[in-house]
């Protein structure tokens, strides 16, 4: 196994949580995040919850959440279920993660069986596919050599992910401007995901969370580098259309239609590389921009 394919299995772990009692779950590793630990893990350990919960083959269609608190990097998270609704169709749960006997994430899902109905989907937006684009990574390197700063002095710019991003609109993180209130982006696994609808659905939920207030910022002309910006996932919600395969290029097409009263709005629509709407997600987040403080 590869370095890079490690970063994906050590992802992919965060998914094991530990039975306490019943419905009670704990996750006691190492979490994963920067200051604050991250969203897309709390929603993904959440919806595994759940899953253990459920004896039929019901799966995840609906996910609404809030982020109540910022998540302790180096404390337990504990997660509660709770058993709303076991029907013949349609199962529901809510699921709370706690630190320190505090909620700092709550979600409600709702699960379906599989059956057949009308259908209809809108069509992949026309963008270059992911052959002709570049590596983020590989854009974010070219960007710290034209400006002669050292990647040591910028870890996390350039941190390895378990995933490979190749975006079809080309950014500026360090010369930050008004951009469409749009963003695409080519999304692949660095290695293999199971072949495990659970584990395949908390996993696109674990990355549904990168980036997907960027177009909100990317419309008002800040990103994560800009001084005195608090940026803050407040809800999420996804909507998962049918089986997924992550372990192809999928794009993930966003749109921000406002921002306004330090909050911006995101959407999130999912295709898989041969154009088929796999999962849909929405975010509303802070963007707030403090003023920067004068020298006395």
């Amino acid at each position: 196994m590869t370095d890079i394919e490690n970063v994906l299995q050590k992802s992919l772990k965060l998914f094991s949580l530990d039975k306490v009692d019943r419905d009670i779950y704990s996750w006691t590793g190492k979490n994963v995040g920067w200051s604050r630990v991250f969203g897309g893990q709390v929603m993904a350990q959440t919806l595994m919850a759940a899953y253990q919960t459920i004896d039929v083959d019901h799966f995840a269609h609906s996910f609404h959440s809030y982020f109540l608190r910022p998540g302790h990097m180096k404390k337990p998270i504990i997660f509660t279920v709770d058993r709303i609704r076991d029907g013949r169709s349609f199962t529901t749960r809510t699921v709370k993660a706690l630190q320190d006997g505090e909620a700092i994430f709550s979600c409600s899902i709702s699960f379906q069986k599989k059956e057949k109905g009308l259908e209809h989907e809108v069509k992949m937006p026309d963008v270059p596919g992911p052959e002709d684009l570049k590596d983020e990574l590989d854009s974010r390197e070219d960007m710290l050599k034209k400006l002669n700063i050292d990647p040591k002095d910028m870890p996390m710019f350039l941190k390895q992910r378990e995933i490979e991003m190749r975006p079809v609109e080309i950014q500026d993180y360090f010369n930050p401007k008004r951009m469409p209130p749009y963003k695409n982006t080519w999304i692949k696994p660095v290695g293999k995901v199971p072949n495990d609808e659970k584990i395949q659905q908390a996993f696109l939920l674990y990355i549904s969370d990168m980036g997907l207030l960027a177009a909100a910022n990317n419309s008002v002309g800040v990103n994560f580098l800009t001084k005195n910006l608090q940026n803050a996932s407040l809800d999420h919600a996804m909507w998962f259309h049918r089986k997924i395969d992550l372990n192809d290029w999928f794009l993930y097409s966003i749109d921000s239609p406002i921002s306004r009263n330090a909050r911006g709005f995101s959407r999130g629509s999912i295709f898989s590389k041969t154009g088929k709407l796999i999962a849909s997600c929405t975010q509303e987040g802070l963007i707030r921009l403090w003023p920067e403080k004068k020298n006395s």
